[in-house]
């Protein structure tokens, strides 16, 4: 016990003196992604894809649109006392792709939430926008 107990009286120091940790991520990699926009007219809509240098692809008349999102790196995870994550720096979490309707962004995705949508027979992620 008495050794014990310099080590506890020591530990609280030793957690309080730590604080904040950040863990740099490294970047994405490339991410084809196939989605499908239900709407009475997808084709007013288009999709671009929010990044240094933006790319905006257009959806068919058929609601279908597929497009890469580039690599990109984000941030850093923050964890308190190096233990207890307090937010998420990864770049899936990060809302990248922009559906947008004459120059309105009606929706943002990130490639997490895209990846969580229902997909149909050909493997395409539904989007569904009411009108």
């Amino acid at each position: 016990m008495r050794r014990a107990l310099p080590f506890l009286a020591f530990l609280p120091l030793v957690l309080l003196a730590s604080g904040c940790v950040y863990a740099l991520h490294v970047s994405s990699s490339p991410t084809d992604v196939k989605l499908r926009v239900q709407t009475s007219q997808p084709q007013q809509y288009m999709v671009r894809v929010a990044l240094d240098q933006s790319a905006d692809h257009p959806v068919a008349s058929d609601g279908r649109v597929e497009f890469t999102v580039p690599r990109f790196s984000h941030g850093c995870d923050v964890y308190v006392f190096g233990v207890i994550k307090t937010r998420d720096g990864s770049a899936e979490s990060v809302r990248v792709v922009e559906l947008r309707r004459a120059e309105r962004v009606v929706r943002r995705l990130s490639l997490a939430h895209i990846a969580k949508l229902p997909t149909d027979e050909a493997g395409y992620s539904i989007v569904k926008i009411g009108d």
